[in-house]
Formats: C-alpha cells, sequence, structure tokens
C-alpha cells in the first residue's frame, strides 16, 4: 500500500491526517498572501500619493519611512505565504490506495492514487458458486408454472433474509393467481447462533393497490433498518450446567447416528447450520412477510367496506370464516388467511406474534418453547408455541400447493397426509406413511415417520427445523423432489434449493 514505519493501517491513517491539514492550510495560506497583498498596494498607494502628511499636516520624511518599513514587511508576508500555497499545490503528500479507501476515507481524486484492488496487498476470497435459485410461490396462490430466476449466492457469514417481489394479485376476479416472483440476496445469517438480531425493512411498507400482494425492496431499503439493528449473539442462560459440553457433544452425536440412517454422508452435516438459517429465512420471506401485509390490506378494505368489526386479529375466527364465504367475490384473499389464523381462538394474539416472528428477517424472536409476552401478560400454555405457529404456517402453506384431492374437501392435502399430532399417532406399520408426528406439545417435540422407521431427532430449539429439513431432504434424495404430484424443487415449490447442489 505504502512504504514507512509501523504498521500500514497506522501509517495510511497519519498521512491521511497530514494529507488533510495540508488541504485546509492550503486555504489559509492563500487567504493571508491576498491580504498581506491589499494591505502593502495600499501602503503603496499611501506612500505615492502622500494622503495622510497632507490631512494632518505631518512632516513627510518620518512617516514616508513608517510607510516603507510596513510596505515591505506585508510584501515579504505576501512572499511568504504564495511560496507556501506554492509548495502545497505542487509537491502534496500523496496516498496509494484503492477507490474503495478513498471513498472510506474521505479524500479528492486530485491528492491520492488510486489503484485497482487487486493492486494491493489484500488477501482476495474467490467467488461462491452459484446455488439455485430461491425463488418460491406466493403464499395465498398455487401457479406451478413459473420462470425460474437467477439465485443469490449465500455466504457463512449473516442471512437475513432475500428480498421477494411478488406481483399479479388483484383486488377481484377469480381467485386463481399466478404470480410472478424474483427475489434479490439482502444479508446472510451467522452461522455461530440462529437467535441473531437480524435487521429486515419493516413489514408495513405502503402498497400499491387495495389488496397489496406485490412489494419490492432493495439493499438501500435496508439501510435506515440496519441502523438500529445490531448482530448480537442470542443470549445464553445464566443458569450454570457442569455438563453442557457432554450434553451438547452428546446430542450432536445423536443427531449423527438419527441422519446416518438417512444418507452415510456424515460431511452433509457441516452444512446443518446454513441450512436451517437458509430454511428459516425461506419461511420468513415466502409465508410471514407476505402473510402479514395481505392481513393488513384485508384489513384495510373491511373498514373501507363498513365492516369495521370484521378486522383480523379482533374478530373471531368463526366470524372470520363467515365473512370468508360472503365476500368472496370483494376479497378473494379472506379465505385463504382463515386458513392461516386457524391455530388458537386468541387471534389478537397469533396476529401479533406472527408480526413479530415476520420481523428481522431470520425470526430472531422465534423461541421454540414458549411465545411471546402480550399486553404485559407473561407466556402461557393456553397459547401457542412459536414453533406450533410456524409448524402450522409451513403446514398451510403447502395445503395451497398441494393439488385438491376428494379425501380431504377441507383442502387440507399436506396437513391430512404428512402431519400427525398428539394425542394422534401414526401408523407406524404402513410403508406408505411419511409424516411430521408432534409427539409433545409442550415443550414441543417433534419426529419423523418414513418407510416404517421413525427418525427422532435430539430434542431443544432446532428440533422442529431439523425435523423439517429431514423431511425435505429425504423428498430431494430418494423422493426425486416430488411431494406427490408436486414438484419442491425450482419447478414447482422451489425450496429445495436451501441444500444447494
Amino acid at each position: 500500500m505504502m512504504q514507512g514505519e509501523g504498521s500500514p493501517s497506522a501509517s495510511l491513517i497519519d498521512r491521511t491526517i497530514k494529507m488533510r491539514k495540508e488541504t485546509e492550510a492550503r486555504k489559509v495560506v492563500l487567504a493571508w498572501g491576498l491580504l498581506n497583498v491589499s494591505v502593502a498596494g495600499m501602503i503603496y498607494t499611501e506612500m505615492t500619493g502622500k494622503l495622510i502628511s497632507s490631512y494632518y499636516n505631518l512632516t513627510y520624511w518620518p512617516l514616508w519611512y513608517i510607510e516603507l518599513a510596513l510596505a515591505s514587511l506585508f510584501s515579504l508576508n505576501a512572499l511568504f505565504d504564495f511560496w507556501r500555497y506554492f509548495k502545497y499545490t505542487v509537491a502534496p503528500t500523496s496516498l496509494v490506495v484503492s477507490p474503495g479507501q478513498q471513498t472510506l476515507l474521505g479524500l479528492k481524486t486530485t491528492v491520492v492514487q488510486t489503484t485497482p484492488s487487486h493492486d494491493l496487498a489484500v488477501p482476495q476470497i474467490p467467488p461462491s458458486p452459484p446455488s439455485p435459485s430461491i425463488q418460491g410461490q406466493s403464499v395465498l396462490s398455487y401457479s406451478p408454472s413459473r420462470s425460474p430466476s437467477t439465485s443469490p449466492k449465500f455466504t457463512t457469514s449473516c442471512m437475513t433474509g432475500y428480498s421477494p417481489q411478488l406481483q399479479g394479485l388483484s383486488s377481484g376476479g377469480s381467485g386463481s393467481y399466478s404470480p410472478g416472483v424474483t427475489y434479490s440476496p439482502v444479508t446472510g445469517y451467522n452461522k455461530i447462533n440462529y437467535n441473531l438480531k437480524c435487521g429486515s425493512p419493516d413489514s408495513t411498507s405502503p402498497s400499491t393497490s387495495p389488496t397489496f400482494w406485490n412489494y419490492s425492496r432493495s439493499v438501500g431499503d435496508y439501510a435506515q433498518t440496519l441502523k438500529k439493528f445490531q448482530y448480537q449473539l442470542a443470549c445464553r442462560s445464566q443458569a450454570p450446567s457442569a455438563n453442557k459440553d457432554e450434553a451438547d457433544l452428546s446430542s450432536k452425536q445423536a443427531a449423527e447416528e438419527v441422519w446416518a440412517r438417512v444418507t452415510m454422508n456424515r460431511q452433509l452435516l457441516d452444512h446443518m447450520d446454513s441450512w436451517t438459517a437458509k430454511f428459516r429465512n425461506w419461511i420468513n420471506e415466502t409465508i410471514l412477510v407476505p402473510l402479514v401485509q395481505e392481513i393488513e390490506s384485508v384489513s384495510t378494505q373491511m373498514r373501507r367496506m363498513g365492516c369495521p368489526e370484521l378486522q383480523i386479529g379482533e374478530a373471531s375466527i368463526t366470524s372470520l370464516k363467515q365473512a370468508a364465504l360472503v365476500k368472496a367475490p370483494l376479497i378473494p384473499t379472506l379465505n385463504t388467511i382463515v386458513q392461516y389464523l386457524d391455530l388458537t381462538p386468541n387471534q389478537e394474539y397469533l396476529f401479533e406474534r406472527i408480526k413479530e416472528l415476520s420481523q428481522g428477517g431470520c425470526m430472531s424472536s422465534f423461541r421454540w418453547n414458549r411465545g411471546g409476552d402480550f399486553k404485559g401478560r407473561k407466556w402461557d400454555t393456553d397459547l401457542p408455541t412459536d414453533s406450533a405457529i410456524i409448524m402450522h404456517v409451513f403446514c398451510t402453506y403447502l395445503d395451497s400447493r398441494l393439488p385438491p384431492h376428494p379425501k380431504y374437501p377441507d383442502g387440507k392435502t399436506f396437513t391430512s397426509q404428512h402431519f400427525v399430532q398428539t394425542p394422534n399417532k401414526p401408523d407406524v406399520t404402513n410403508e406408505n406413511v411419511f409424516c411430521i408426528y408432534q409427539s409433545a406439545v409442550n415443550p414441543p417435540h417433534y419426529e419423523l415417520i418414513y418407510q416404517r422407521h421413525v427418525y427422532n431427532l435430539p430434542k431443544g430449539r432446532n428440533n422442529m427445523f431439523h425435523t423439517l429439513l429431514m423431511f425435505l431432504y429425504i423428498i430431494k434424495t430418494k423422493e426425486s423432489g416430488m411431494l406427490g404430484r408436486v414438484n419442491l424443487g425450482l419447478s414447482g415449490v422451489n425450496i429445495l434449493w436451501i441444500f444447494g447442489e
């Protein structure tokens, strides 16, 4: 970068400071030089015109010598100032920096020598290979035919989400929509811990239509929010645990044993943190964020239609179901929204909690064995856990992706076939049973049933995510990416991209 004693960074800063001082000094000496020239010129004019001696009737010869001395002094000061200005201009302090360093230090092009970044002694990181498209389908529509798009490159530092742009939903017309969807990368997700406080744009961005189902975010939209959020590791429990390392090791070994029954490639487990991060982002950006925005849009339409008593989050689920039948021609998306909210009678808590989970890009407020505090009240078991909420919206989303089945007229095709919740139990003896089994509610615990085998991953905060990942991984590797007649790959639901090539 530059030659000098000490570290290159310290030398760069010192010379930058020196260069800034020279720039300021050049302006000052030029001003002083012009001032000295002006004063010397005024005194010279007085010497030739004899104005003061004539006005005050003074003897001229002593005054002339005084004026001569002053004129000489100011002239010498002016010459010295102009010489300093000439020195700063002709031979300024120079730096060799990259364009990025020039911008960071706030330097002008006239005082620096910029070089391409590859000429500087900076370690280069080879570009990562492109990953499959992360394009997903709209949460309120089923559209099997979509054009693929290029995908972002996820880093191991932090993945706080990608930004979907959903288009194509109008307020009227039929109930069949085919939104075009594109995604743009934003940031990454820290591999160390999933409960990072990641920043993302507020979910209440202004809409362009009454039923706002198309939104677009750029990296610039994240600037203000990133100023408010800082990446921090999740708080550790203060309770002492003498056997914590042993417990973590045994949990990891138990997970490896379960995964070994699915794949013999143990190296894939090294990507588990990355898979989980991408999966959390996929749920957030594909389901939660669009769902919250559509709910708010529908609530606005309800108020405009003179039905303030049917605000989502305030009205009962029964009232919303009835309104979905009556107002289907006017608000066709209401029936689909109701499916996502049909989890608990406490609609106010459910909607507020979904909004909280949708903020932060990677569900930073997610608590696997409980929920959030609400109106000053601590969470209790009469409310659903965050795991229950995420599992419900995930199943509901896939219900809308799978085609209707005559055996399930309620439209819950995926939930009825692939999700079983205690006290019900799956038929493990049936080879065709492929389902996620919630064997415990509080705290929640999930198992996977596939081809008469029970895959029981370790308990804890990642149990649900890892069970769902195993479910999707089996579909990718053993079912050719097909869930029944629906492709979960690029040409279908497009969720299998999280596993990479």
